[in-house]
């Protein structure tokens, strides 16, 4: 027997009652679930009043929450007692203390994530996730109106809205609530029971309108909000707090060709495939600090009424859970915690360069290593990935701060011990750093905790150690640099490569006609399932007469050469008209000096980016990261760790690399 919430009758908050029910025992495919924390949603209320019909009477409502598997069913595999594990959505039945699901409806909660941010956000923030990339695309330029910004899925909508960089207009019912709003990214507030919205709305944007309407208040906003759009307009309907609104002649739409939707979150999240990747860009911005999860009120179960009066009262802000009283993650993990800082040797074993030249200059010997210091912290090092510019340290063509030094730029490992004073890292956390420092080639190491970002749980160690440096490279290059989009064409030389094969990948998952470059028929078919619409082999071909050709003599809109002195001067005659030549790499030397005039003749544009530049600030950092993890989460980026080597045969992996033996990436394995 467990305690749950039970709605005999339709009504007020009073029909919520507390009392024993039976729980049995999961069949196959289920799971018994002991709840940690539970979300409340409007759409509990709607099914509380009968807006919405439960399937019968008596009826548990919840439709979200999060806790730890208890139990599973015959045959299941791939959940295991122990998991912590969320849903949201179907089926009913999420007030009370423990429930048995599908397996399917679940997903895996980041062992980053807190309990009672997981149960408050699972739900709107896919939600969110819905409205914003699939529903309507906003992007960058977009003027985007939100009513109840302060709510639990607006203050999402608000933040993530503006970070795809829409120009936010959310409206409020209180300064407090306004407070909320600003914080969260709206550019302008408006408290609608002292304005009316319809007439800011125009002031604002100049009598131009709006792209988007997200509207979870219903009747009460409805025909002020059709008139705030401008045309081709999206309206979009997914709540209804005062009322449904009246039935809508077509020729309101039709004077404007606006767009009226009502969307159900389960239809978007149909497949398991779908769910899966709406929940992994969701934690992936929460991991990046991208979205900012307020749990403002939290009730016992036992008094969800007294949550739902206030919710429809509009006394709350953000989200609401109802948790259980058990130890919260963290002190779960305590104990663990302080014995790993305790345990942290003062020598480990790393790779260390006296001099420059080839690979035999990588020794592999003991160092000392210190305690953390203020800002500081240690970690253990589990996989390092093997970049071109580790080659470039060890030969002097970048120059070293001194001698010796370790090599490496990139690392995923666990943090065995903080500096004093330190807040938001622990013992136990899992981290990867790219590009900021040099110094990976260690069993362990000493980084600034701004330096690190965190590593989704679902994400292998190898594959995050290869992908970091790379694929934040590769964001850099398609979103920042030049940003590609759907009928660019674009020529990525070595596209078998690290970088390669991600730009590959990348860039035909957002439109582009992608054309590769490689040496070998090997690699031409690596890249051909990279998403390459056209591979050329430049050992047996002329590039530029083959771009040529597949062009029709148009030529591309930018080039990303990561070879340089070889493809330079044949890449700057593929470019059309103002096209980008990206140079990101230079792995057969360094390009003649160019004349100015060999870019006025087209007006073309030459760069060198470094992904420092574009990380320089913390949340430039971690909203690198947290898109890179989020497209290898959902799978739009395949990482191929095609090479591993024991960190003490870094040297054997550097003659490899340079003899372009490899591709894919490289990984080394501390040697213990």
């Amino acid at each position: 027997m467990v305690k749950a919430i039970r709605v005999y009758e339709l009504g007020g908050p009073e029909v919520l009652k507390w009392e024993e029910v039976e729980l049995g025992e999961p069949k196959e495919g289920e799971i018994r679930v002991k709840n940690k924390a539970i979300g409340v949603n409007f759409i509990d209320v709607y099914f509380r009043q009968g807006v919405y019909k439960a399937g019968a009477l008596p009826f548990t409502p919840g439709m979200e929450a999060v806790g730890v598997v208890t139990a599973v069913g015959p045959g299941l595999t791939g959940i295991q007692v122990g998991d912590v594990v969320a849903y949201a959505g179907e089926p009913l039945g999420s007030y009370s203390e423990e429930q048995i699901l599908p397996a399917s409806a679940v997903v895996t909660v980041p062992s980053s994530i807190d309990y009672s941010v997981a149960a408050s956000v699972m739900l709107k923030g896919m939600t969110a996730h819905v409205l914003l990339h699939r529903v309507f695309k906003v992007e960058a330029g977009h003027t985007i109106l939100i009513h109840a910004a302060a709510g639990g899925v607006g203050s999402l909508l608000c933040q993530w809205g503006k970070a795809l960089g829409a120009t936010v207009i959310g409206t409020v019912s209180t300064e407090q609530k306004a407070d909320q709003a600003s914080q969260d990214g709206c550019d302008h507030v408006i408290i609608s029971t002292k304005e009316d919205f319809v007439e800011k709305v125009n002031e604002i944007t100049e009598g131009k309108g709006v792209d988007v309407v997200y509207d979870s208040i219903g009747k009460d906003t409805f025909q002020g909000s059709l008139s705030t759009l401008k045309s081709r307009g999206y309206m979009v309907i997914f709540g209804q707090s005062s009322g449904e609104p009246d039935p809508v002649p077509l020729s309101e739409l039709a004077s404007k060709s606006l767009f009226l939707t009502r969307p159900i979150l389960m239809e978007y999240t149909a497949t398991r495939d779908e769910l899966l990747q709406s929940a992994r860009e969701l934690f992936a911005n929460i991991a990046s600090g991208i979205l900012r999860v307020r749990v403002n009120h939290t009730y016992p179960l036992s008094e969800a009424a007294r949550a739902h009066a206030d919710l429809e009262a509009r006394k709350t802000s953000g989200s609401i859970p109802l948790p259980k009283s058990s130890p919260s993650r963290s002190l779960l993990f305590s104990t663990r915690a302080s014995l790993s800082s305790a345990s942290a040797p003062s020598m480990v074993k790393a790779i260390r360069v006296y001099e420059l030249g080839g690979p035999e200059v990588l020794k592999w010997e003991e160092v000392e290593l210190g305690e953390p210091k203020e800002g500081e912290i240690r970690v253990k090092n589990k996989a390092i990935g093997v970049n071109f510019i580790d080659v470039y340290f060890r030969k002097g063509v970048y120059k070293a701060a001194a001698f010796p030094f370790t090599p490496g730029m990139e690392a995923v490992g666990v943090v065995t011990a903080v500096g004093p004073g330190l807040t938001g890292r622990q013992v136990g956390d899992v981290v990867g750093y790219a590009g900021s420092l040099m110094g990976s080639y260690s069993e362990e190491q000493i980084l600034p905790a701004s330096a690190v970002v965190p590593v989704p749980s679902s994400i292998d160690y190898s594959v995050a150690a290869s992908v970091l440096l790379k694929g934040m490279t590769a964001h850099m290059l398609l979103r920042r640099v030049f940003k590609v989009e759907a009928g660019h064409v674009i020529l990525v030389h070595a596209a078998a490569g690290g970088v390669g094969s991600l730009l590959c990948q990348w860039g035909k998952g957002l439109g582009a006609t992608v054309i590769g470059t490689v040496s070998t028929e090997q690699k031409a078919a690596q890249a051909s399932q990279d998403g390459c619409d056209h591979v050329i082999i430049y050992t047996k071909e002329d590039f530029v007469a083959k771009v040529n050709e597949i062009t029709e003599g148009k030529g591309v809109d930018v080039v990303y050469d990561s070879i340089g002195k070889d493809t330079f001067e044949g890449s700057l005659s593929t470019l059309k008209s103002r096209g980008y030549m990206v140079i990101f790499g230079q792995s057969s030397g360094t390009p003649e000096p160019l004349s100015i005039s060999e870019l006025a003749s087209k007006s073309l544009f030459l760069t060198r980016p470094s992904l420092m530049a574009y990380t320089a600030t913390r949340d430039e950092l971690l909203q690198a990261a947290g898109e890179l993890f989020a497209n290898v989460a959902s799978g739009t980026l395949r990482v191929r760790v095609n090479h591993t080597y024991p960190l003490s045969e870094a040297a054997r992996a550097h003659a490899d690399l340079e003899a372009r033996k490899t591709s894919g990436s490289i990984v080394l394995i501390p040697d213990n």
